[in-house]
């Protein structure tokens, strides 16, 4: 591959990925005694196929999909048929693919923290707080060093970012220690305190301009206010503040290895997946509530991050392909229509309904409307990724 541009990784990794998932299937499906007529990787038409036993391998021309055909997925009639079998059991293959895109990144940050890593550690020193923050009215200040987060050791300040992204509008404790303020003495460790203080991220902080008088304070702040946060700051200037309201760096950074045993990696793994999920949700929260685009992208924009993510070593492309993983199974199972969890919607429906089943026909419709209706979301995002595309603007935040 030697000469082509890197953006293309994203074909293996998607296509790694699409087979994981419909891997579930196909073997939740053979468990249960339903016969597979086809495992298909791509969406048709049809490239070519390997008949092995009662199924079609194949492989189609459009690389983005993939698809395990059943016999009777919507009639009963025939007894190895996926609608002959039990509700339980339909769920099951149902939510197989999702699960298995959720259990690859778990192998997969397993894997990066049992091995040796290089991890940037230093000291996080708050050099300014913003008036009227969380930060400010937790009694945090400048020149304060951050030790901890929620109980867990902060090693440089993109790990407080992450963690405070992840506990938005939760009350979270945040240990700091502080220089003995005593005129004449040094800052040395032994002469400094430790407290802990207590925090409640902000979903959508404020964005104030900076004014010499404060006539509207829910938009503005006064230069003196504003410069204790950032000293660059000047009349006419806007305050961007984070969740929490300081300014942060790292000092003394140096980078050393560390690896983990295996018996920490897992749920360490488990703890990182959890921090993902946690962080799109928020994020999507300070969108709804009026804060910036949480990053939505389609396969142009997620194309163009793993070229630049490809840059970054083979270490963050596997850190790229494990979000992916995570973000197909969650998406595929959310109740949308032509997806796996919209099919599993109306096996929901069937059992509420005491095993009364909305007619194919009419589920068939439900599915192709919602697969036009997404069809057409994608064109629309992958509108937007063209866009920044154009100006220059990078996805990876």
């Amino acid at each position: 591959m030697i000469g082509l541009p890197s953006w293309l990784l994203i074909v293996p990794v998607l296509g790694a990925l699409i087979f994981v998932h419909e891997l579930g299937h196909f073997v939740a499906a053979k468990r249960f005694g339903i016969k597979v007529l086809e495992f298909g990787f791509g969406f048709p038409p049809r490239l070519f196929g390997i008949r092995y036993g009662e199924t079609l391998y194949s492989i189609n021309l459009v690389p983005l999909g993939g698809f395990v055909r059943m016999v009777g997925e919507e009639d009963p009639e025939d007894p190895r048929s996926f609608a002959r079998k039990s509700v339980l059991q339909r769920i099951i293959v149902l939510s197989a693919g999702s699960f298995m895109n959720l259990l690859t990144p778990i192998v997969i940050f397993t894997v990066l923290f049992a091995i040796p890593r290089d991890t940037a550690i230093g000291s996080v020193i708050i050099s300014g707080v913003a008036p009227g923050s969380p930060a400010a009215e937790a009694g945090l200040r400048p020149g304060d060093i951050v030790l901890a987060y929620d109980g867990d050791r902060v090693n440089n300040h993109l790990d407080l970012i992450a963690q405070v992204m992840a506990s938005l509008g939760s009350e979270t404790d945040i240990t700091v220690r502080r220089g003995a303020i005593v005129s004449g003495l040094g800052g040395s460790p032994e002469l400094a305190a430790v407290e802990t203080l207590t925090v409640v991220p902000r979903l959508n902080p404020p964005q104030l301009q900076v004014v010499d008088n404060v006539a509207e304070p829910e938009t503005q702040v006064s230069l003196g206010d504003a410069q204790l946060y950032n000293r660059e700051l000047e009349v006419g200037d806007i305050m961007t503040q984070g969740s929490i309201g300081v300014m942060i760096g790292t000092s003394n950074a140096r980078i050393v290895k560390q690896r983990e045993s295996i018996w920490n990696a897992v749920p360490m793994a488990v703890e990182r997946i959890w921090d993902v999920v946690t962080i799109t949700k928020n994020g999507f929260a300070r969108w709804i509530a009026g804060g910036p685009d949480p990053g939505l992208a389609g396969p142009i924009g997620i194309a163009r991050v793993t070229g630049e993510v490809a840059k970054a070593g083979v270490s963050p492309i596997f850190e790229l392909t494990a979000l992916l993983s995570i973000s197909l199974g969650i998406v595929n199972i959310l109740p949308i229509p032509a997806l796996d969890g919209g099919r599993l919607m109306f096996v929901v429906i069937e059992w509420v309904r005491r095993g009364k089943r909305i007619s194919p026909k009419r589920e068939g419709l439900v599915h192709l409307v919602g697969f036009a209706l997404l069809l057409g979301f994608i064109v629309v995002v992958s509108y937007f990724d063209v866009v920044r595309m154009l100006s220059g603007e990078s996805l990876i935040r």
